[in-house]
């Protein structure tokens, strides 16, 4: 009897590990547009000389409980052209277990950040454009994260690039 009941708490162990590892390292998060999944931050660089905008950057922050690192390169589908921009920095910071990062959500949670320059090629594009997707991908992830730019953030992206 002692056997079985050893036995029996020892799948049910083995149970619980497995469905909290799965939890905590699958990304099962929905969204329909890129800020709802993540946090994002566009903005124009303007010569102040000039007034004319010379470039732009996007960070993109996810925070998620899989330690994987992000891929460095991101893909932009400006109107159904794709650029692969790999003007990247990539950071990563492990998940902080201070109480004061709970009511945030961001403790146990590791931040991953991107951040992209992207040429003037694509800043033309962008301000011009009806819609625009913007894909990355975590290092040894079957599938990209693939998602569109809001109405709301693509007219302030739009807002960003007042001189093209």
């Amino acid at each position: 009897m002692r056997k079985k009941t050893a036995i029996l708490v020892f799948v049910i162990v083995a149970i619980v590990a497995y469905c909290k590892y799965t939890v905590f390292s699958y990304d099962n998060r929905t969204a329909n547009n890129l800020s709802a999944y993540c946090n994002i931050d566009f903005r124009g660089v303007t010569d102040p000389q000039t007034n004319n905008v010379t470039g732009a950057t996007l960070s993109v922050v996810d925070l998620r409980y899989d330690s994987r690192p992000l891929e460095k390169l991101l893909i932009i589908d400006i109107d159904g052209k794709t650029y692969k921009i790999d003007s990247i920095e990539i950071s990563a910071q492990p998940p902080t277990y201070s109480p004061k990062d709970f009511p945030t959500g961001k403790g146990f949670k590791h931040a991953n950040t991107l951040f992209v320059t992207f040429p003037l090629q694509v800043l033309e594009e962008i301000s011009h454009a009806e819609t625009i997707k913007v894909s990355f991908k975590y290092v040894n992830s079957d599938s990209a994260i693939e998602l569109p730019l809001s109405t709301v953030d693509l007219q302030y992206w739009k807002n960003q690039l007042p001189s093209l």
